[in-house]
């Protein structure tokens, strides 16, 4: 019996051993048979697999440039899952191009070659199981930023202002010519103030962009009374760095200039008018010489030291470096270092009025002097201004004089002439009497005769509103936004009723400003600027007028024992004022307007201080911590505007007392919560709560009880908006707005567009920058543009009415995702458009066209669009399919298209007629892209109604072309393109 069942175990285990031996040798032969047979299903699933992780990837590039704009760093771990993401879709990309030649066959072509097959098919499998590993490990990275490419700046033909005479041009070139060359790295501008060194600046900056010589250049403003915090966000702007965060220290904020500047190649920095005693490079994040950099994965100091030493030829040198970073990294980065360490190349630019100023404290190493004009010169920019009066002979002998007494300062000349540009002669007498009366006033470095010229040019404004308007931007300072001036301007009753009608306004009286070159252009449009010695002037006439009084830094008084002498002064600003404490009351019974803004977050203001200023209808604290608001500013029942910047904010429910305010700004600023009281301000018509990422609660019905509001301010700020299914929401709801009747300017973000109720309208819209989807990385100046949608389609929805109004209006539109959308212009705004000009498709899956005309119709489509930039959409077919008028596209200039695999062409042969202004033409890793122009109607040109003659490239002055391996040619049935104004491209 035993026996029996040993031997029947035995046999059992044989069995077993035999039937698993058996089903190895039939696996390993049919897994091979099965992978041929299924090799075109592994490589569609690769395909696909591919897809999915391109939209990851595209959204990990996106947050990791939004972290280095930031200046910071991605962590480890995403930087390998980066790294695997790179190879897996170049691997994804090499098999499916590989699978033509593993359709040849073989055996006399009686069937497919299995071989190639069995590999292609393995291949194919084990990338695809790799990329859904990978794929599913992504979903543990939290990527919540959208990033927004800002399209490239317009470089103007020169500098609006800058005037071309020989004195100037002479410095230009040469200064030029340093900036290339290896032997200096600090550059100085040195003359008198008014000379024209910020002109002289503005040029070298457009012409180093023009010429592309730098990969950024940076601008940055110092002025006498340097703020080293303001210089470091206006750098921070420049290198593309975020906003630095609030309450960031100095140091702080120069490691990360610092670490930005690191990552960057050739950078040139310019700092405007430096002042004695100067402020340091260092303490700015800016390093005194180039030093080294490293680039990831090359060798050590040491090891690149011996690797020189030792090398006796370029070709063993390029040897020993092969392998740790490409020679041209090496290359660009030791030319011209006599140390032949590895290094950043950053050259600085400086104006001063003193040459002991550059050369002694700022360490400048080559300086150039702006002279006065010559003789002709001068009568040259008067004549230009004036035009052929100016030899006539009622007013030719008055102007002379005057062209002598301004001393052959540019600034002088044209303040003059502008302001006595359609005078009668009797007042062009008088303003020479002026000139050669001395001047009682006494400036450094200010002659008489240019601060009377000055004086002439304020007294000659048209209106007394005018000239209350340019003391008021002096007392404001440099670099000062437009929205800030239209605050104080409401406030204090200058400026119309509505904010619109006043913005409107304000925008008028600053271009007179600009026209009599009182004020100057600032770098972005939403910002306004005046020459430091206009300012110094206007700011002596203000006082001497009694208007206002501008106390700044160290000027400030500490004992406040001589402030008695302001009491009738009605505009008081303390401008980085460096004090420790304030009075407990201040008596200043006239005051309308109070300004402070504090170097100290100490400095506590009392709670009796405003009792004194009952008047004050504007007060702007800046920089300042409350755990609460002082109780006498309840007292402020005129009170009109009212700012927080920069504040760390505690309770301010007080706010609710002021029943009269009409503005109230709380920007960039520490506050969590809005109080309820705020909905007790049934005037306001101006709410700015941007950049205040920490305002997490705004209580229900606070924002519907604002019936008045015109403008409403949510950039960078909250974004909790309830669900309006909540019986007992903590927000406020979308649905809230829609009691805003005079809504006329909205910015907000809006997580997801299901929360956008169907009856929501705003009947008066006309400014929007709206964020629909994500957390869209919010930007201030946004190109220009007033009317803003960026949308983020996450499903497919029907859109209700607000957003096809919003499409209908932009004028700058941003798509991402786009879930169900197909045909863009079909399924989005069946218009065409009409008024939109800048358009960016990213990372939009399901979209096959932008736009796709009915057959036989004539569309016309974008008769405004000026840019269009297209991102990894790897479904997308065509660009434009159909016909089209020949208003359509009539105003592109920019086209850029990136990772969008299926595209064969850009346009057709009949679009490209229509492309009479593109100048600007980008292709980049479009793997499957043949060439730039289509001829598919065969030469026929009756397909554009009324069609113009080809001119296609004629404007066209940029063409980049990259990583595109089926490119043969710009037009197959063209081996020569006219382009670039008919030089050939071949």
């Amino acid at each position: 019996m035993g026996e029996a069942c040993i031997c029947a175990v035995c046999q059992n285990a044989t069995g077993n051993v035999v039937g698993n031996l058996f089903g190895k040798i039939l696996s390993r032969i049919s897994d091979p048979i099965t992978l041929v047979l299924k090799c075109n299903n592994n490589v569609d699933n690769l395909k696909q697999r591919a897809v999915e992780l391109k939209l990851k990837k595209g959204t990990a590039d996106d947050y990791v440039d939004v972290v280095h704009r930031r200046g910071e760093e991605i962590g480890q771990e995403l930087k390998t899952w980066l790294t695997s993401a790179n190879n897996l879709t170049e691997a994804a990309d090499k098999l499916a191009a590989a699978e033509e030649n593993a359709k040849k066959k073989c055996f006399f072509g009686l069937c497919l070659n299995p071989i190639s097959r069995y590999q292609l098919s393995n291949k194919a499998k084990e990338n695809s199981e790799a990329i859904v590993d990978l794929v599913g490990k992504a979903c543990g990275f939290d990527l919540p930023l959208c990033h927004i490419p800002a399209p490239p700046k317009e470089v103007a033909a020169t500098v609006k202002g800058f005037k071309d005479f020989y004195s100037r041009k002479d410095v230009l070139e040469r200064i030029m010519e340093a900036l290339q060359s290896q032997s200096s790295s600090i550059i100085g501008v040195h003359g008198m103030p008014g000379m024209g060194k910020t002109m002289l600046a503005k040029e070298i900056k457009r012409k180093a962009e023009q010429d592309k010589l730098f990969d950024v250049v940076v601008w940055a403003l110092v002025t006498r009374n340097a703020d080293s915090k303001k210089i470091q966000v206006e750098i921070a702007r420049g290198l593309g760095l975020d906003q630095l965060p609030n309450g960031i220290t100095t140091q702080d904020a120069a490691e990360r200039i610092k670490e930005r500047l690191k990552k960057m190649k050739k950078v040139l920095i310019i700092l405007d008018d430096i002042w004695r005693p100067g402020i340091g490079l260092e303490e700015l994040g800016i390093p005194l010489r180039n030093e080294p950099k490293t680039i990831e994965g090359s060798l050590s100091r040491e090891e690149y030291a011996e690797c020189i030493e030792e090398s006796s030829s370029r070709e063993e040198y390029a040897e020993c470096i092969e392998g740790s970073s490409s020679r041209e990294d090496y290359a660009e980065c030791i030319e011209g270092s006599s140390s032949r360490e590895e290094y950043a190349e950053c050259k600085i630019l400086l104006t001063s009025r003193d040459s002991n100023v550059l050369s002694d404290l700022m360490g400048s190493q080559q300086n150039f002097p702006l002279h006065q004009l010559e003789d002709e010169e001068a009568w040259e920019l008067l004549k230009r201004i004036v035009g052929d009066r100016a030899e006539s002979g009622d007013i030719h002998s008055a102007a002379i004089e005057i062209v002598r007494e301004c001393g052959g300062l540019p600034l002088a000349i044209t303040t003059m002439a502008k302001a006595l540009k359609n005078k009668e002669p009797y007042e062009w007498m008088d303003a020479v009497r002026i000139l050669k009366r001395p001047s009682s006033e006494n400036f450094d470095g200010i002659s008489a005769n240019v601060y009377s010229a000055i004086e002439v040019s304020y007294s000659h404004l048209e209106s007394k509103k005018l000239k209350k308007t340019f003391l008021l931007c002096c007392l404001m300072g440099h670099g000062v936004l437009i929205q800030d001036l239209l605050a104080y301007g409401v406030g204090l009753g200058l400026l119309a009723n509505t904010i619109e009608e006043a913005g409107n306004e304000v925008l008028t009286l600053i271009s007179k400003l600009r026209a009599s070159s009182l004020l100057i252009d600032d770098h972005d449009n939403n910002y306004f600027d005046m020459h430091e010695l206009i300012r110094d002037v206007a700011v002596s006439l203000a006082s001497r007028d009694r208007h206002g009084l501008l106390l700044t830094g160290d000027h400030v008084p500490k004992e406040w024992s001589d402030m008695e002498a302001m009491e009738d002064f009605k505009w008081l600003i303390l401008q980085n004022a460096n004090i420790n404490e304030l009075p407990d009351e201040l008596e200043s019974p006239q005051l309308t307007i109070f300004r402070l803004e504090n170097d100290h977050h100490s400095l506590k203001i009392p709670a009796d201080f405003f009792r004194g200023m009952q008047r004050l209808k504007v007060l702007d604290l800046a920089e300042m911590h409350f755990t609460s608001l002082p109780s006498s500013i309840c007292l402020l029942k005129g009170l009109h505007t009212l700012c927080f910047y920069s504040c760390l904010l505690g309770d301010i429910s007080i706010i609710g007392k002021l029943k009269n305010l009409v503005i109230l700004i709380i920007a960039s600023s520490d506050i969590k919560e809005l109080p309820r009281e705020i909905s007790e301000l049934t005037l306001l018509k101006l709410l700015d709560l941007s950049d205040c990422s920490e305002l997490k609660i705004i209580p229900p019905h606070v924002l519907a009880s604002m019936s008045r509001l015109e403008e409403l301010n949510l950039g960078n700020s909250f974004d909790g908006w309830a669900v309006e299914e909540n019986e007992n929401p903590r927000n406020a709801s979308i649905s809230e707005l829609k009691h805003l009747k005079k809504l006329t300017d909205l910015v907000v973000c809006i997580p997801d567009i299901r929360m956008i109720p169907k009856n929501l309208f705003f009947e008066n819209l006309k400014k929007f920058k709206i964020f629909i989807g994500c957390k869209w990385e919010y930007q201030h100046s946004f190109f220009g543009s007033s009317r803003i949608l960026m949308l983020q389609l996450n499903a497919s929805i029907s859109f209700n009415y607000l957003v096809k109004m919003l499409l209908k209006m932009t004028e700058q539109l941003h798509l991402r995702r786009l879930a169900g959308v197909k045909n863009v212009v079909d399924e989005l705004n069946t218009e065409g458009f009409p008024d939109l000009k800048y358009l960016n498709v990213d990372n939009a899956p399901e979209v096959q066209h932008i736009i796709k005309s009915v057959e036989g119709v004539p569309f016309d489509a974008f008769p405004s669009l000026e840019e269009l930039i297209l991102q990894n959409l790897i479904n997308l077919e065509k660009i434009f399919q159909g016909r089209f008028r020949d208003t359509a596209f009539n105003n592109l200039r920019t086209i850029t298209i990136e990772c969008c695999d299926k595209v064969k062409n850009l346009f057709s042969s009949s679009i490209a007629r229509q492309l009479l202004h593109l100048q600007e033409i980008s292709v980049i890793r479009c793997s499957n892209m043949e060439e730039i122009v289509d001829d598919e109607e065969q030469g026929s040109r009756n397909d554009i109604v009324e069609a113009t003659e080809p001119k296609f490239g004629d404007v066209l002055r940029s063409l980049r072309l990259q990583d595109l391996p089926e490119l043969s040619s710009l037009n197959k049935s063209c081996k020569h393109m006219p382009l670039f104004n008919e030089q050939v491209f071949q």
